[in-house]
């Protein structure tokens, strides 16, 4: 399959209808070409109307927002996977806020524990400051498994078409926040060296 880069789609006389694409008319004022097209991974739609630089990838790979969206998200795990926080396929970020108004989870009590592979394995935080990232794909999650776990009762739940999430109990002592985790000495040299 021959590969076009951005350049050469906007320069294609029969509007990139060669090559599979099809000119969007925009209803906005736009100094670019968007283009609609057959993503290459899913055989779903694809439209590059989105800014940088997501425009050009999703052109130049040929690929819808979700396929584009995962391939950058593979590429971060591939270098901070043993750093990050997640919990049965879904990534989160535990922020140390304890308060304000524009804190994650509303604010609510989350106990969690660092499990293998994490360079934190072993650890125990608690987060009044828990923000819900992507639920990985089954592809991702067979490479990139679970990092951490809820503690205290803790769960993200489905309630039909809505997931939502319950809090820690508080029966037990808060564990320290989550700016004080630090990498485990024999994980740190390992995921450094």
């Amino acid at each position: 399959m021959e590969t076009r880069t951005m350049s050469d789609a906007s320069k294609i006389d029969d509007g990139g209808a060669a090559s599979g694409l099809t000119p969007i008319e925009t209803t906005w004022k736009a100094d670019k070409t968007y283009y609609r097209y057959t993503c290459v991974k899913c055989g779903g739609e694809g439209r590059n109307t989105y800014c940088e630089p997501s425009y050009t990838q999703m052109m130049e790979r040929r690929l819808c927002w979700d396929c584009n969206y995962w391939v950058e998200e593979e590429k971060r795990y591939e270098k901070e996977h043993r750093t990050m926080t997640i919990i049965d396929g879904h990534v989160y970020g535990p922020g140390s806020r304890t308060s304000g108004s524009m804190r994650g989870m509303a604010g609510r009590r989350f106990d969690i524990e660092y499990i293998e592979p994490s360079v934190y394995a072993g650890q125990r935080v608690t987060t009044f400051d828990l923000w819900s990232g992507s639920t990985m794909p089954d592809h991702l999650r067979e490479r990139f498994p679970d990092t951490a776990r809820f503690l205290g009762g803790a769960e993200r739940a489905q309630v039909g078409e809505t997931t939502c999430w319950n809090p820690s109990d508080h029966k037990s002592k808060p564990y320290p926040l989550p700016n004080t985790l630090k990498p485990n000495a024999s994980k740190s040299e390992a995921h450094h060296g």
